[in-house]
């Protein structure tokens, strides 16, 4: 392992997106199929009212707490996919609402919010490589003292950026 950005961590990346926008899919899918109309439209007055107040620095900090847990490798991947099967279900009443296809919400969402998706990326492909080289003793101490550091910057740096284009599209 000499370098950040070796084979099996450029493998976990791409891994790791496909099954964070699938899972995206899959669970709004489902929600979009099962909820009704009432309880859609009361989540969508819901979310216009919390757009209504958020600021960069309320967006930016939300944002941090979903993630965060995935600073702990194997054990943070529990409350992190748990937000996120919330999110699916939150984007398959909103499609619901504005009667969309998931699919085409999901896909879209993913565009807009692509630098979110990709910091929640780093860090869920860290978490998973980490996890993975602890399991197979294959010296994670060594990842988490050389490179993870570069992860969790990027992270940051992407989640910064996101947090201020999500500020400047909804105000």
């Amino acid at each position: 392992m000499n370098g950040y950005l070796t084979r099996g961590f450029f493998i976990l990346l791409v891994v790791s997106f496909l099954f964070l926008v699938g899972f995206l899919l899959v669970v709004s899918y489902r929600t979009y199929v099962t909820a009704s109309l009432e309880e859609a439209n009361q989540t969508y007055n819901y979310i216009e009212q919390q757009r209504a107040s958020a600021t960069l620095q309320s967006i930016l900090i939300n944002n941090l707490m979903v993630s965060l847990p995935l600073l702990i490798p194997m054990v943070g991947l529990i409350p992190f996919l748990y937000v996120w099967y919330n999110t699916g279900t939150v984007i398959g009443l909103l499609s619901l609402a504005y009667q969309i296809p998931p699919t085409i919400y999901v896909l879209e969402l993913t565009v807009l919010a692509f630098p979110e998706f990709l910091s929640y990326t780093f860090l869920f492909a860290e978490n998973l490589y980490v996890s993975y080289l602890a399991l197979t003793g294959s010296s994670p101490k060594q990842r988490i003292v050389k490179h993870s550091w570069k992860s969790i910057i990027i992270y940051i740096f992407l989640l910064a950026l996101s947090a201020g284009l999500e500020a400047a599209m909804i105000g």
